[in-house]
């Protein structure tokens, strides 16, 4: 039987039957499947929302990467946008996240995170599976090859939260957005720091009474408590869903790939070839339009922080990616590098950016050679086995 008559038999299949086929595969199979035709597209997308639902898989969200109760949240799926192939998280129970534990801490707020999904820990992820031979390696060699085969840059990938001040209500939406997920959250501060005046308590220290005797305003002025930020959504594509578990150098797409190719357009017509898709003003614009599924409008005040801010159009971040690639490596890998992501997320760094990319080409070139030789090893090592059996 031809591949087409294949086809056309599985087309004409009860939809409970290609579920039920679809039920014994991995996400990342149906995701290969769903390329045979429209129908399995549509049928093969929405069976991974489904059995994310069934099986309870959530997305986590860690404050500074720690695994702490208090400065973890769990969301779970709410919806599925089959237009756009986006599934909507929402928090399980309380959506209110501190981020500081009490006042003495305050110059130690949380400022970064880590998003993860359940299912990229699963034990069924055969990419990221140790063969047995492992254990014939030197230590050495074993720890070299560990450090780069269960290397996986969706767990690794460490996001830096939007800014907030205490003088501020903040409880307007505020966003962190990557290619593959946006979230929307608000930050909210206690109303004990709310009914503070700094600005008041700052007048009132007056002038210091000789020249080493400034008066601390920490010592006068009650610290704030810290914010609680309340997360309200996560969106994300199934692009990065499927990305946590399979090793693959395919790009991932763009979350509301069509609205941000009309936002380019526009734009453009203004004179605006660079901007920063990541930015706040352009995520809120990106998920307004999507609210009230109208025909795309700039602001003025859109088009006016675009104008302002094209120099800004590359972050540190992706300006290291675009580095990277030019270099012909990887842009994923540079989160396996400890020094690496100081740079990118740190307060600072000792390193410039052509230095990072020095040493990150260096270190992925040492992998490949040593990798060749491991792999011939690993290999006879399983033909003689094979063999003596």
């Amino acid at each position: 039987m031809t591949s087409n008559n294949i086809t056309t038999a599985m087309n004409d299949m009860a939809p409970e039957v290609i579920y039920n086929v679809f039920s014994f595969l991995s996400y990342p199979e149906v995701y290969r499947i769903r390329g045979v035709c429209r129908k399995f597209q549509v049928m093969g997308e929405y069976h991974i929302y489904q059995q994310i639902k069934t099986l309870g898989q959530s997305i986590s969200i860690k404050l500074d990467g720690k695994k702490k109760s208090n400065s973890t949240m769990e969301l779970e799926a709410y919806q599925y946008d089959a237009k756009n192939r986006i599934i909507e998280f929402r928090p399980k129970s309380n959506s209110l996240l501190s981020l500081g534990s009490s006042a003495s801490e305050w110059s130690a707020y949380y400022r970064l995170l880590k998003i993860h999904f359940s299912g990229w820990f699963s034990n069924n992820n055969s990419s990221l599976q140790i063969p047995s031979a492992v254990e014939k390696l030197s230590p050495q060699d074993q720890a070299m090859f560990l450090y780069h085969h269960q290397y996986n840059s969706s767990i690794e990938k460490t996001y830096e939260l939007p800014s907030w001040h205490a003088n501020h209500h903040q409880t307007a939406d505020r966003f962190l957005g990557d290619k593959g997920l946006i979230l929307n959250l608000s930050y909210r501060q206690s109303a004990f720091a709310e009914d503070i005046d700094y600005t008041n308590q700052q007048q009132m220290i007056g002038l210091p009474t000789s020249y080493y005797s400034y008066r601390s305003i920490a010592s006068s002025t009650p610290m704030p408590s810290a914010p609680v930020m309340e997360i309200k959504w996560i969106r994300v594509t199934l692009d990065w869903v499927l990305l946590g578990m399979v090793k693959s150098n395919s790009p991932q797409g763009q979350i509301y790939e069509e609205s941000f190719s009309t936002l380019n357009g526009l734009l453009a017509k203004e004179g605006c070839f660079k901007y920063d898709p990541l930015s706040e003003p352009v995520l809120n614009h990106i998920i307004h339009q999507q609210e009230v599924e109208e025909k795309q409008v700039l602001s003025e005040a859109l088009v006016r922080y675009v104008q302002s801010h094209t120099h800004e159009c590359h972050t540190r971040l992706s300006r290291l990616q675009h580095m990277l690639e030019g270099a012909g490596v990887d842009a994923q890998v540079l989160w396996k590098y400890t020094f690496a992501k100081s740079f990118v997320v740190g307060n600072g760094s000792l390193l410039g950016e052509e230095d990072v990319v020095r040493r990150i080409q260096d270190s992925e070139e040492e992998w490949r050679q040593k990798k060749l030789s491991l792999s011939r090893r690993l290999s006879l090592y399983n033909s003689n086995t094979s063999s003596s059996l």
